[in-house]
Protein backbone atom coordinates (compact mmCIF):
# COMPACT_ATOMS: atom_id res chain seq x y z
CA UNK A 1 0.00 0.00 0.00
CA UNK A 2 2.88 2.37 0.79
CA UNK A 3 4.26 1.80 -2.73
CA UNK A 4 0.89 2.67 -4.30
CA UNK A 5 0.62 5.88 -2.30
CA UNK A 6 4.22 6.77 -3.10
CA UNK A 7 3.62 6.29 -6.83
CA UNK A 8 0.58 8.55 -6.78
CA UNK A 9 2.39 11.22 -4.76
CA UNK A 10 5.40 11.09 -7.09
CA UNK A 11 3.23 11.79 -10.13
CA UNK A 12 1.57 14.69 -8.36
CA UNK A 13 4.92 16.15 -7.34
CA UNK A 14 6.51 16.05 -10.78
CA UNK A 15 3.41 17.35 -12.58
CA UNK A 16 3.69 20.96 -13.82
CA UNK A 17 2.18 23.51 -11.49
CA UNK A 18 -0.39 24.55 -14.10
CA UNK A 19 -1.66 20.96 -14.33
CA UNK A 20 -1.73 20.57 -10.54
CA UNK A 21 -4.04 23.53 -10.39
CA UNK A 22 -6.65 21.42 -12.19
CA UNK A 23 -6.23 18.73 -9.52
CA UNK A 24 -4.99 15.21 -10.36
CA UNK A 25 -7.49 12.41 -9.75
CA UNK A 26 -6.46 9.03 -8.37
CA UNK A 27 -8.56 6.15 -9.71
CA UNK A 28 -8.37 2.39 -10.04
CA UNK A 29 -9.96 -1.00 -10.39
CA UNK A 30 -9.35 -4.03 -8.17
CA UNK A 31 -10.33 -7.37 -9.68
CA UNK A 32 -9.41 -10.54 -7.82
CA UNK A 33 -10.82 -14.04 -8.11
CA UNK A 34 -10.43 -17.58 -6.87
CA UNK A 35 -10.24 -19.91 -9.87
CA UNK A 36 -10.25 -23.59 -10.61
CA UNK A 37 -8.46 -24.50 -13.86
CA UNK A 38 -8.20 -27.89 -15.57
CA UNK A 39 -6.55 -28.45 -18.96
CA UNK A 40 -7.64 -32.13 -19.08
CA UNK A 41 -4.08 -33.15 -19.83
CA UNK A 42 -2.51 -36.53 -19.16
CA UNK A 43 -0.61 -37.29 -15.99
CA UNK A 44 1.42 -39.99 -17.72
CA UNK A 45 2.44 -37.58 -20.48
CA UNK A 46 3.25 -34.88 -17.92
CA UNK A 47 0.82 -32.43 -19.54
CA UNK A 48 -1.79 -32.30 -16.79
CA UNK A 49 -2.51 -28.94 -15.13
CA UNK A 50 -5.18 -28.73 -12.42
CA UNK A 51 -5.13 -25.96 -9.86
CA UNK A 52 -7.07 -23.79 -7.44
CA UNK A 53 -5.50 -20.32 -7.28
CA UNK A 54 -5.99 -16.71 -6.20
CA UNK A 55 -5.65 -14.37 -9.16
CA UNK A 56 -5.37 -10.66 -9.90
CA UNK A 57 -7.07 -9.86 -13.21
CA UNK A 58 -6.08 -6.60 -14.91
CA UNK A 59 -6.20 -4.74 -11.58
CA UNK A 60 -4.96 -1.19 -12.02
CA UNK A 61 -4.30 2.20 -10.50
CA UNK A 62 -3.92 5.51 -12.29
CA UNK A 63 -3.67 9.26 -12.12
CA UNK A 64 -5.45 11.57 -14.54
CA UNK A 65 -6.14 15.27 -14.85
CA UNK A 66 -6.51 18.20 -17.22
CA UNK A 67 -6.09 21.93 -17.54
CA UNK A 68 -8.34 24.37 -19.37
CA UNK A 69 -6.20 26.38 -21.79
CA UNK A 70 -9.00 28.71 -22.84
CA UNK A 71 -10.59 29.19 -26.27
CA UNK A 72 -12.10 25.71 -26.01
CA UNK A 73 -8.72 23.97 -25.69
CA UNK A 74 -7.72 21.57 -22.93
CA UNK A 75 -4.56 19.60 -22.14
CA UNK A 76 -4.92 16.34 -20.27
CA UNK A 77 -2.92 13.38 -19.07
CA UNK A 78 -3.47 9.83 -17.89
CA UNK A 79 -0.85 7.48 -16.41
CA UNK A 80 -2.00 3.99 -15.48
CA UNK A 81 -0.22 0.98 -13.94
CA UNK A 82 -1.28 -2.63 -13.58
CA UNK A 83 -1.20 -3.80 -9.96
CA UNK A 84 -0.56 -7.38 -8.84
CA UNK A 85 -3.15 -7.79 -6.07
CA UNK A 86 -2.31 -11.42 -5.22
CA UNK A 87 1.37 -10.57 -4.62
CA UNK A 88 2.98 -13.33 -6.68
CA UNK A 89 4.20 -11.21 -9.61
CA UNK A 90 5.55 -7.76 -10.44
CA UNK A 91 4.07 -5.06 -8.21
CA UNK A 92 3.53 -2.63 -11.12
CA UNK A 93 3.34 -2.84 -14.91
CA UNK A 94 2.60 -0.42 -17.73
CA UNK A 95 -0.92 0.18 -18.98
CA UNK A 96 -2.40 3.11 -20.93
CA UNK A 97 -0.55 6.42 -20.53
CA UNK A 98 -0.71 9.52 -22.68
CA UNK A 99 -0.79 13.29 -22.91
CA UNK A 100 -3.80 14.70 -24.77
CA UNK A 101 -4.80 17.94 -26.44
CA UNK A 102 -8.49 18.43 -27.13
CA UNK A 103 -10.95 20.97 -28.44
CA UNK A 104 -14.06 21.26 -30.59
CA UNK A 105 -12.09 19.53 -33.36
CA UNK A 106 -11.56 16.34 -31.30
CA UNK A 107 -8.65 14.92 -29.29
CA UNK A 108 -5.03 14.15 -30.15
CA UNK A 109 -3.00 11.86 -27.89
CA UNK A 110 0.53 10.52 -27.69
CA UNK A 111 1.79 7.68 -25.51
CA UNK A 112 1.08 3.99 -24.95
CA UNK A 113 -2.55 3.13 -25.70
CA UNK A 114 -5.02 0.42 -26.68
CA UNK A 115 -5.30 0.24 -30.45
CA UNK A 116 -8.67 1.29 -31.94
CA UNK A 117 -9.05 -2.33 -33.11
CA UNK A 118 -8.68 -3.63 -29.56
CA UNK A 119 -11.12 -1.00 -28.23
CA UNK A 120 -13.94 -2.38 -30.39
CA UNK A 121 -13.27 -5.90 -29.12
CA UNK A 122 -13.47 -4.75 -25.49
CA UNK A 123 -16.90 -3.20 -26.12
CA UNK A 124 -18.24 -6.49 -27.51
CA UNK A 125 -17.27 -8.96 -24.77
CA UNK A 126 -19.46 -9.87 -21.80
CA UNK A 127 -16.56 -11.60 -19.99
CA UNK A 128 -13.76 -9.07 -20.33
CA UNK A 129 -10.81 -9.68 -17.93
CA UNK A 130 -12.44 -12.82 -16.52
CA UNK A 131 -12.40 -16.45 -17.58
CA UNK A 132 -14.17 -16.74 -20.92
CA UNK A 133 -12.68 -13.49 -22.29
CA UNK A 134 -12.77 -13.65 -26.12
CA UNK A 135 -9.05 -12.81 -26.21
CA UNK A 136 -8.46 -16.43 -25.20
CA UNK A 137 -9.14 -17.14 -28.87
CA UNK A 138 -8.23 -13.91 -30.67
CA UNK A 139 -5.14 -12.43 -29.04
CA UNK A 140 -1.69 -12.83 -30.59
CA UNK A 141 1.31 -10.62 -31.34
CA UNK A 142 -0.55 -8.63 -34.01
CA UNK A 143 -4.12 -8.33 -32.66
CA UNK A 144 -5.89 -6.91 -29.58
CA UNK A 145 -2.83 -5.13 -28.25
CA UNK A 146 -1.87 -2.10 -26.21
CA UNK A 147 0.85 -0.53 -28.32
CA UNK A 148 3.78 1.73 -27.39
CA UNK A 149 4.82 4.80 -29.40
CA UNK A 150 1.25 5.69 -30.39
CA UNK A 151 -0.06 8.94 -31.82
CA UNK A 152 -3.82 9.03 -32.33
CA UNK A 153 -6.71 11.28 -33.26
CA UNK A 154 -10.23 10.85 -31.89
CA UNK A 155 -13.10 12.70 -33.54
CA UNK A 156 -15.66 14.57 -31.46
CA UNK A 157 -18.91 12.75 -30.74
CA UNK A 158 -21.27 13.42 -33.64
CA UNK A 159 -24.76 12.27 -32.68
CA UNK A 160 -23.42 9.08 -31.13
CA UNK A 161 -20.74 8.41 -33.77
CA UNK A 162 -17.01 8.74 -33.20
CA UNK A 163 -13.88 7.41 -34.89
CA UNK A 164 -10.26 6.90 -33.90
CA UNK A 165 -7.16 6.71 -36.10
CA UNK A 166 -3.86 5.61 -34.52
CA UNK A 167 -0.33 5.16 -35.83
CA UNK A 168 2.35 3.13 -34.03
CA UNK A 169 5.89 4.27 -34.81
CA UNK A 170 7.52 1.07 -33.55
CA UNK A 171 5.63 -1.74 -31.79
CA UNK A 172 8.88 -3.64 -31.18
CA UNK A 173 11.34 -0.87 -30.25
CA UNK A 174 14.89 -1.58 -31.39
CA UNK A 175 18.15 0.37 -31.46
CA UNK A 176 18.79 0.14 -35.20
CA UNK A 177 17.22 2.94 -37.23
CA UNK A 178 16.24 0.58 -40.04
CA UNK A 179 14.38 -1.92 -37.85
CA UNK A 180 11.13 0.00 -37.41
CA UNK A 181 8.06 -2.16 -36.98
CA UNK A 182 5.12 0.15 -37.61
CA UNK A 183 1.38 -0.35 -37.39
CA UNK A 184 -1.84 1.56 -37.78
CA UNK A 185 -5.40 1.01 -36.72
CA UNK A 186 -8.76 2.72 -37.19
CA UNK A 187 -12.27 2.27 -35.85
CA UNK A 188 -15.73 3.76 -36.17
CA UNK A 189 -18.27 3.40 -33.36
CA UNK A 190 -21.94 4.40 -33.23
CA UNK A 191 -23.23 4.22 -29.66
CA UNK A 192 -26.60 5.85 -29.10
CA UNK A 193 -29.30 4.64 -26.71
CA UNK A 194 -29.92 0.91 -27.06
CA UNK A 195 -27.80 0.52 -30.22
CA UNK A 196 -24.05 -0.02 -30.57
CA UNK A 197 -22.50 -0.67 -33.98
CA UNK A 198 -18.73 -0.78 -34.48
CA UNK A 199 -16.06 -1.67 -37.04
CA UNK A 200 -12.25 -1.67 -36.84
CA UNK A 201 -9.17 -2.46 -38.91
CA UNK A 202 -5.49 -2.93 -38.06
CA UNK A 203 -2.26 -3.44 -40.01
CA UNK A 204 1.08 -4.51 -38.50
CA UNK A 205 4.19 -4.40 -40.72
CA UNK A 206 7.86 -5.28 -40.34
CA UNK A 207 11.02 -4.19 -42.22
CA UNK A 208 10.96 -7.39 -44.30
CA UNK A 209 7.77 -6.30 -46.02
CA UNK A 210 5.48 -8.73 -44.22
CA UNK A 211 2.21 -7.48 -42.76
CA UNK A 212 -0.59 -8.84 -40.60
CA UNK A 213 -4.05 -7.39 -41.06
CA UNK A 214 -7.34 -7.85 -39.26
CA UNK A 215 -10.80 -6.37 -39.36
CA UNK A 216 -13.68 -6.66 -36.96
CA UNK A 217 -17.37 -5.74 -37.10
CA UNK A 218 -20.04 -6.13 -34.47
CA UNK A 219 -22.83 -4.63 -32.50
CA UNK A 220 -25.05 -4.80 -29.46
CA UNK A 221 -28.73 -4.08 -28.86
CA UNK A 222 -30.49 -3.58 -25.53
CA UNK A 223 -34.19 -4.17 -25.01
CA UNK A 224 -34.88 -3.09 -21.45
CA UNK A 225 -33.03 -5.51 -19.19
CA UNK A 226 -32.16 -7.87 -22.06
CA UNK A 227 -29.01 -7.35 -24.17
CA UNK A 228 -27.63 -9.23 -27.17
CA UNK A 229 -24.30 -8.75 -28.91
CA UNK A 230 -22.27 -10.29 -31.67
CA UNK A 231 -19.02 -9.77 -33.55
CA UNK A 232 -17.03 -11.20 -36.43
CA UNK A 233 -13.23 -10.97 -36.76
CA UNK A 234 -11.21 -11.77 -39.88
CA UNK A 235 -7.42 -12.12 -39.46
CA UNK A 236 -4.79 -12.50 -42.19
CA UNK A 237 -1.12 -13.52 -41.80
CA UNK A 238 -1.31 -13.26 -38.02
CA UNK A 239 1.97 -13.02 -36.10
CA UNK A 240 3.42 -12.08 -39.52
CA UNK A 241 3.16 -15.73 -40.57
CA UNK A 242 2.02 -16.25 -44.15
CA UNK A 243 -1.38 -17.99 -44.55
CA UNK A 244 -2.13 -17.81 -40.82
CA UNK A 245 -5.70 -16.66 -41.45
CA UNK A 246 -8.14 -17.59 -38.67
CA UNK A 247 -11.64 -16.14 -38.32
CA UNK A 248 -13.57 -15.67 -35.08
CA UNK A 249 -17.23 -15.03 -34.39
CA UNK A 250 -18.97 -14.41 -31.07
CA UNK A 251 -22.59 -14.28 -29.89
CA UNK A 252 -23.67 -13.32 -26.38
CA UNK A 253 -26.68 -12.34 -24.31
CA UNK A 254 -27.34 -10.99 -20.83
CA UNK A 255 -30.44 -10.41 -18.71
CA UNK A 256 -30.59 -8.09 -15.71
CA UNK A 257 -32.85 -8.99 -12.77
CA UNK A 258 -32.60 -6.24 -10.17
CA UNK A 259 -29.05 -6.35 -8.83
CA UNK A 260 -28.25 -9.60 -10.65
CA UNK A 261 -27.19 -10.15 -14.27
CA UNK A 262 -27.01 -13.56 -15.88
CA UNK A 263 -24.94 -13.79 -19.07
CA UNK A 264 -23.95 -16.33 -21.71
CA UNK A 265 -21.43 -16.12 -24.54
CA UNK A 266 -20.25 -18.44 -27.30
CA UNK A 267 -17.21 -17.96 -29.58
CA UNK A 268 -15.81 -20.07 -32.38
CA UNK A 269 -12.30 -19.77 -33.84
CA UNK A 270 -11.85 -21.37 -37.26
CA UNK A 271 -8.74 -23.31 -38.23
CA UNK A 272 -5.87 -21.02 -39.27
CA UNK A 273 -5.11 -22.54 -42.68
CA UNK A 274 -1.53 -23.41 -41.72
CA UNK A 275 -0.07 -26.79 -42.62
CA UNK A 276 2.04 -29.26 -40.67
CA UNK A 277 5.41 -30.67 -41.74
CA UNK A 278 3.67 -33.33 -43.84
CA UNK A 279 1.65 -30.74 -45.74
CA UNK A 280 -1.69 -31.48 -44.06
CA UNK A 281 -3.89 -28.63 -42.91
CA UNK A 282 -3.76 -28.04 -39.18
CA UNK A 283 -6.94 -28.44 -37.19
CA UNK A 284 -6.01 -25.70 -34.71
CA UNK A 285 -9.33 -23.96 -34.15
CA UNK A 286 -11.43 -23.99 -30.98
CA UNK A 287 -14.78 -23.00 -29.59
CA UNK A 288 -15.50 -21.54 -26.17
CA UNK A 289 -18.64 -20.98 -24.15
CA UNK A 290 -19.03 -19.01 -20.93
CA UNK A 291 -21.81 -18.69 -18.35
CA UNK A 292 -21.78 -16.13 -15.55
CA UNK A 293 -23.81 -14.45 -12.81
CA UNK A 294 -22.94 -10.92 -11.63
CA UNK A 295 -24.32 -9.37 -8.45
CA UNK A 296 -23.99 -5.61 -8.05
CA UNK A 297 -23.43 -4.85 -4.37
CA UNK A 298 -23.20 -1.13 -5.18
CA UNK A 299 -22.45 1.10 -8.18
CA UNK A 300 -18.74 0.43 -7.71
CA UNK A 301 -18.60 -3.14 -6.37
CA UNK A 302 -19.61 -6.37 -8.11
CA UNK A 303 -19.20 -10.01 -7.11
CA UNK A 304 -19.59 -12.79 -9.64
CA UNK A 305 -19.37 -16.47 -10.44
CA UNK A 306 -18.46 -17.79 -13.88
CA UNK A 307 -17.76 -21.02 -15.73
CA UNK A 308 -15.95 -21.23 -19.07
CA UNK A 309 -14.86 -24.10 -21.29
CA UNK A 310 -12.69 -24.14 -24.41
CA UNK A 311 -12.95 -27.17 -26.71
CA UNK A 312 -9.88 -27.45 -28.96
CA UNK A 313 -9.71 -29.06 -32.37
CA UNK A 314 -7.09 -31.77 -32.85
CA UNK A 315 -4.09 -29.38 -33.07
CA UNK A 316 -5.46 -26.46 -31.02
CA UNK A 317 -4.27 -25.80 -27.47
CA UNK A 318 -6.21 -22.74 -26.26
CA UNK A 319 -7.48 -22.30 -22.70
CA UNK A 320 -10.41 -20.40 -21.19
CA UNK A 321 -8.26 -18.37 -18.77
CA UNK A 322 -5.51 -16.60 -20.75
CA UNK A 323 -7.06 -13.38 -22.05
CA UNK A 324 -6.93 -10.45 -19.63
CA UNK A 325 -6.57 -12.87 -16.74
CA UNK A 326 -3.85 -13.64 -14.19
CA UNK A 327 -0.64 -15.23 -15.49
CA UNK A 328 -1.00 -18.54 -13.64
CA UNK A 329 -1.58 -21.41 -16.06
CA UNK A 330 -1.07 -19.39 -19.23
CA UNK A 331 0.13 -21.38 -22.20
CA UNK A 332 -0.75 -24.72 -20.60
CA UNK A 333 -3.49 -25.83 -22.97
CA UNK A 334 -3.20 -29.35 -24.40
CA UNK A 335 -3.72 -30.03 -28.11
CA UNK A 336 -7.12 -31.53 -28.83
CA UNK A 337 -8.36 -31.29 -25.23
CA UNK A 338 -10.86 -29.13 -23.38
CA UNK A 339 -9.76 -26.44 -20.93
CA UNK A 340 -12.34 -25.89 -18.18
CA UNK A 341 -12.39 -23.19 -15.52
CA UNK A 342 -14.59 -21.92 -12.70
CA UNK A 343 -14.19 -18.56 -11.03
CA UNK A 344 -15.65 -16.51 -8.17
CA UNK A 345 -14.45 -12.94 -7.96
CA UNK A 346 -14.92 -9.37 -6.83
CA UNK A 347 -14.49 -6.13 -8.78
CA UNK A 348 -14.23 -2.77 -7.04
CA UNK A 349 -13.73 0.55 -8.85
CA UNK A 350 -12.63 3.79 -7.23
Amino acid sequence: MKKLIAAAVAVAVIAPASVMAAGPTLYGKIHTSVDYKDNNGSGSANTKYTEWSLNSNSSRIGVKGSEDLGNGMKVGYLIEWSVDMDGDGSAFGERNRAVTLSGDWGTALAGKWDTPYKTVGRKLDLFGDSIGDTRNLSKNATTDNRAPNVVAYVTPNMGGFSATLAYVFDYVPARADNSDNDAWSVNGIYNNGPILVAAAYSDYSNPNGSSATAWRIGGAFSMGDFKVLGSYTDMSDQNLVKNNDPDLWTLGASYKMGSNTIKFQYSELDDSGLKDAAGSSLKDGADMWSLGLDHAMSKRTTVYAAYASTDNNRDGSRTSWNGGHDGEGKGLGVAGEKADSFSVGIIHKF
